[in-house]
């Protein structure tokens, strides 16, 4: 929570975000040091399927979702590939939450979903932690800096000094034209819906909207069941994206889209002499 001086307050809670899987034992093991460093704190798993290597994708995960936790809750994000190098550890503070996270793109694509945040580097000497391994500073920093922060024994402010500047994330924003909007596919989820980097709403103007990617064009649909049988359509999901859907069935199997390929917004044929006019928030990750 915030207090009424504008510093955070912690509220108990830790939410971890990872690219670990749950087939080995880090996960546990980092929720075993929380509950060592601060016993009682409450830790949320948000999600720890992340694409492995791809800490854009786990920044985009946590700021499409922290708006939907208490005020006072510390965000933890561990995808990693720079482990043990000297990457920056960060903690990013904006109104009433706290985020923990490399300096290696995945701080950078958060910031885009915060309209206000500041940075510190995280200094482990500081604190008085253990020699770090090179390999697993989830355990080793990560878990024990988000506990104390959640139980209120450090503030931000003592982590380690200031950071202006964030490495910026991989992740393209999509791109606004005559011709439409063009985006590109991100990721898969396990019900086989393809995610997009467009995110809603329409522009006011258009009325037909088409879905344009590989070969195929797509209707706009507002719910999965205004699909008809093994239709694919493309949908605006709960996290505000475009995505492409087979209701029942598998929009990825179907059209084997890897990340990155692209993917347009535009109305129909029809209507293609019209202008198209996108307000700027729309096109803001």
């Amino acid at each position: 929570m915030q207090g009424l001086d504008g510093r955070f307050r912690p509220g108990g809670v830790i939410t971890l975000t990872t690219d670990f899987g749950l087939d080995d034992p880090f996960v546990g093991i980092m929720k075993g040091v929380i509950a060592r460093e601060a016993p009682g704190i409450n830790v949320i798993d948000l999600c720890h399927e992340v694409p492995p290597f791809r800490p854009e994708i786990g920044g985009l995960w946590i700021g499409r979702c922290y708006r939907w936790f208490a005020t006072g809750t510390v965000h933890v994000a561990v995808v990693d590939p720079g482990v043990g190098t000297d990457r920056h550890i960060v903690c990013l503070e904006s109104p009433g939450h706290l985020f923990l996270a490399p300096d290696n793109g995945l701080a950078g694509e958060l910031a885009r979903h915060l309209q206000d945040w500041s940075a510190v580097v995280v200094e482990p000497d500081a604190m008085g932690l253990e020699v770090p391994s090179g390999t697993f500073h989830g355990r080793d920093i990560f878990a024990p800096v988000a506990a104390r922060l959640a139980s209120g024994s450090i503030e931000p402010a003592g982590l380690g000094p200031p950071l202006r500047d964030l490495l910026p994330s991989s992740l393209p924003c999509p791109r606004c034209g005559e011709d439409g909007i063009t985006g590109e596919v991100l990721l898969e989820d396990r019900f086989g819906n393809v995610f997009t980097n467009i995110p809603g709403p329409v522009p006011a103007t258009w009325r037909q909207p088409t879905i344009s990617i590989g070969q195929r064009n797509l209707r706009l649909v507002m719910t999965y069941d205004e699909a008809a049988p093994g239709e694919m359509v493309g949908i605006f999901n709960s996290f505000g994206l475009l995505e492409i859907a087979i209701p029942r069935g598998s929009a990825a199997e179907v059209g084997s889209w890897p990340a990155g390929t692209p993917v347009r917004m535009h109305e129909s044929p029809e209507r293609a002499g019209h202008s198209i006019h996108a307000d700027d928030d729309m096109l803001s990750h």
